[in-house]
Protein backbone atom coordinates (compact mmCIF):
# COMPACT_ATOMS: atom_id res chain seq x y z
CA UNK A 1 0.00 0.00 0.00
CA UNK A 2 1.47 3.59 -1.37
CA UNK A 3 2.77 5.45 1.84
CA UNK A 4 0.83 9.31 2.21
CA UNK A 5 2.70 11.89 2.57
CA UNK A 6 0.60 13.43 5.25
CA UNK A 7 2.48 16.94 5.15
CA UNK A 8 1.85 17.72 1.39
CA UNK A 9 -1.75 16.26 1.73
CA UNK A 10 -2.44 18.75 4.26
CA UNK A 11 -0.60 21.67 2.05
CA UNK A 12 -3.21 20.62 -0.47
CA UNK A 13 -6.03 20.51 0.93
CA UNK A 14 -5.32 23.85 2.83
CA UNK A 15 -4.97 25.13 -1.12
CA UNK A 16 -8.01 23.55 -2.06
CA UNK A 17 -9.63 25.52 0.58
CA UNK A 18 -7.87 28.83 -0.35
CA UNK A 19 -10.02 28.00 -3.85
CA UNK A 20 -12.95 27.04 -1.93
CA UNK A 21 -12.97 30.55 -0.68
CA UNK A 22 -11.84 32.32 -2.61
CA UNK A 23 -14.47 31.26 -5.13
CA UNK A 24 -17.57 31.32 -2.53
CA UNK A 25 -16.57 33.45 0.11
CA UNK A 26 -16.27 32.72 3.84
CA UNK A 27 -19.62 31.23 4.43
CA UNK A 28 -19.25 28.67 1.40
CA UNK A 29 -15.74 27.32 4.12
CA UNK A 30 -16.60 23.83 4.92
CA UNK A 31 -14.99 20.89 5.46
CA UNK A 32 -17.72 19.23 3.39
CA UNK A 33 -16.58 21.50 0.04
CA UNK A 34 -13.10 21.73 0.47
CA UNK A 35 -13.39 17.81 0.82
CA UNK A 36 -15.30 17.87 -2.68
CA UNK A 37 -12.43 20.45 -4.33
CA UNK A 38 -9.57 18.21 -2.76
CA UNK A 39 -11.07 14.99 -4.48
CA UNK A 40 -11.30 13.07 -0.30
CA UNK A 41 -13.98 12.05 1.56
CA UNK A 42 -15.55 13.75 4.21
CA UNK A 43 -14.03 11.55 6.04
CA UNK A 44 -10.50 11.85 5.43
CA UNK A 45 -10.49 15.52 5.67
CA UNK A 46 -11.60 15.28 9.39
CA UNK A 47 -8.72 13.08 10.59
CA UNK A 48 -6.72 15.97 9.88
CA UNK A 49 -9.02 18.71 10.57
CA UNK A 50 -11.66 17.51 12.70
CA UNK A 51 -13.20 20.90 12.86
CA UNK A 52 -14.02 23.86 10.55
CA UNK A 53 -12.02 26.00 12.64
CA UNK A 54 -8.51 23.75 12.39
CA UNK A 55 -8.80 23.67 8.79
CA UNK A 56 -9.40 27.65 8.99
CA UNK A 57 -6.65 28.11 11.40
CA UNK A 58 -4.14 25.69 9.52
CA UNK A 59 -5.06 28.12 5.76
CA UNK A 60 -3.98 30.84 7.86
CA UNK A 61 -0.69 29.21 8.80
CA UNK A 62 -0.28 28.22 5.21
CA UNK A 63 -0.20 31.75 4.63
CA UNK A 64 2.19 32.58 7.14
CA UNK A 65 4.75 29.36 6.59
CA UNK A 66 4.67 30.53 2.71
CA UNK A 67 6.20 33.75 3.19
CA UNK A 68 8.29 32.96 5.79
CA UNK A 69 10.16 30.83 3.41
CA UNK A 70 10.21 33.23 0.79
CA UNK A 71 11.66 35.35 3.24
CA UNK A 72 13.99 33.29 4.32
CA UNK A 73 15.62 32.30 0.87
CA UNK A 74 16.45 36.01 0.13
CA UNK A 75 19.76 36.75 -0.09
CA UNK A 76 20.90 38.82 2.79
CA UNK A 77 23.96 40.58 1.39
CA UNK A 78 23.55 44.33 0.75
CA UNK A 79 22.31 47.15 1.97
CA UNK A 80 20.13 46.97 4.94
CA UNK A 81 17.41 49.10 3.60
CA UNK A 82 17.64 46.89 -0.09
CA UNK A 83 17.20 43.87 2.41
CA UNK A 84 14.55 45.48 3.98
CA UNK A 85 13.09 46.37 0.77
CA UNK A 86 13.16 42.61 -0.49
CA UNK A 87 11.90 40.99 2.50
CA UNK A 88 8.82 43.32 2.44
CA UNK A 89 8.26 43.12 -0.89
CA UNK A 90 7.36 39.67 0.06
CA UNK A 91 4.46 40.70 1.95
CA UNK A 92 3.19 42.95 -0.62
CA UNK A 93 -0.07 41.12 -3.40
CA UNK A 94 2.34 41.86 -5.92
CA UNK A 95 1.88 39.01 -8.31
CA UNK A 96 -0.95 36.38 -8.58
CA UNK A 97 0.22 33.98 -5.64
CA UNK A 98 0.80 36.87 -3.12
CA UNK A 99 -2.62 38.45 -4.28
CA UNK A 100 -4.20 35.03 -3.56
CA UNK A 101 -2.42 34.74 -0.30
CA UNK A 102 -3.16 38.24 1.04
CA UNK A 103 -6.95 37.01 -0.06
CA UNK A 104 -7.12 34.37 1.70
CA UNK A 105 -5.59 36.08 4.62
CA UNK A 106 -7.79 38.93 4.81
CA UNK A 107 -11.07 36.95 4.41
CA UNK A 108 -10.20 34.22 7.06
CA UNK A 109 -8.64 37.58 9.19
CA UNK A 110 -12.45 38.46 8.93
CA UNK A 111 -13.96 35.58 10.50
CA UNK A 112 -15.16 35.07 14.05
CA UNK A 113 -12.57 36.56 16.41
CA UNK A 114 -13.92 34.10 19.71
CA UNK A 115 -12.73 30.97 18.29
CA UNK A 116 -9.09 30.53 19.64
CA UNK A 117 -7.39 28.32 16.87
CA UNK A 118 -8.30 31.43 14.12
CA UNK A 119 -7.64 33.69 17.04
CA UNK A 120 -4.08 32.13 18.10
CA UNK A 121 -3.07 31.83 13.90
CA UNK A 122 -3.92 35.84 13.47
CA UNK A 123 -2.03 36.41 16.34
CA UNK A 124 1.02 34.40 15.36
CA UNK A 125 1.25 36.15 12.17
CA UNK A 126 0.89 39.55 13.25
CA UNK A 127 3.43 38.94 15.80
CA UNK A 128 5.44 37.30 13.44
CA UNK A 129 4.70 40.74 10.70
CA UNK A 130 5.32 42.95 13.51
CA UNK A 131 8.58 41.66 15.15
CA UNK A 132 10.35 41.40 11.47
CA UNK A 133 9.20 45.21 11.03
CA UNK A 134 10.90 46.08 13.99
CA UNK A 135 14.18 44.18 13.44
CA UNK A 136 13.78 45.98 9.56
CA UNK A 137 13.32 49.37 11.04
CA UNK A 138 16.02 48.36 14.18
CA UNK A 139 18.78 47.43 11.47
CA UNK A 140 18.07 50.96 9.71
CA UNK A 141 17.33 53.07 12.69
CA UNK A 142 18.11 51.82 16.29
CA UNK A 143 16.94 54.54 18.11
CA UNK A 144 13.38 54.48 16.78
CA UNK A 145 12.90 50.98 16.35
CA UNK A 146 9.62 50.41 18.59
CA UNK A 147 7.86 53.45 17.16
CA UNK A 148 8.72 53.39 13.64
CA UNK A 149 8.49 49.43 13.62
CA UNK A 150 4.90 50.15 14.16
CA UNK A 151 4.77 52.54 11.47
CA UNK A 152 6.36 50.38 8.82
CA UNK A 153 3.64 47.07 10.12
CA UNK A 154 0.94 49.77 9.11
CA UNK A 155 2.03 51.16 6.11
CA UNK A 156 2.49 47.64 4.79
CA UNK A 157 -0.88 46.24 5.98
CA UNK A 158 -2.18 49.24 4.34
CA UNK A 159 -0.33 49.03 0.81
CA UNK A 160 -1.68 45.34 0.89
CA UNK A 161 -4.88 46.23 1.12
CA UNK A 162 -4.71 48.69 -1.59
CA UNK A 163 -3.02 46.41 -3.89
CA UNK A 164 -5.99 43.67 -3.00
CA UNK A 165 -8.22 46.46 -3.94
CA UNK A 166 -6.35 47.17 -7.68
CA UNK A 167 -7.54 45.45 -10.18
CA UNK A 168 -5.75 42.28 -10.37
CA UNK A 169 -3.21 42.93 -13.52
CA UNK A 170 -2.84 46.61 -12.50
CA UNK A 171 0.73 47.44 -11.35
CA UNK A 172 2.21 47.55 -7.92
CA UNK A 173 4.94 49.21 -8.66
CA UNK A 174 3.96 52.52 -6.61
CA UNK A 175 2.94 50.26 -3.64
CA UNK A 176 7.12 49.11 -4.27
CA UNK A 177 7.73 52.86 -4.57
CA UNK A 178 6.66 54.00 -0.94
CA UNK A 179 7.72 51.70 0.89
CA UNK A 180 10.98 52.31 -0.21
CA UNK A 181 10.74 56.05 0.19
CA UNK A 182 9.67 55.17 3.68
CA UNK A 183 12.42 52.83 4.23
CA UNK A 184 14.91 55.82 3.05
CA UNK A 185 13.69 58.18 5.48
CA UNK A 186 14.47 55.52 8.30
CA UNK A 187 18.09 55.52 7.32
Amino acid sequence: MPRVDHDARQVAVGEAAWRVLLREGPRGLSVRSVAAESGLATGSMRRSFPTQASLVAFCLDLVRRRVTGRIQALPTEGEPADIALRMLSELLPLDADRRMEMEVFLALGSLDPGDRELEAALTTAHADLADLCRRLVDALAPDAAERDGRTLHALLDGLALHLVRQPADASGEWAVDVLHGHLDSLG
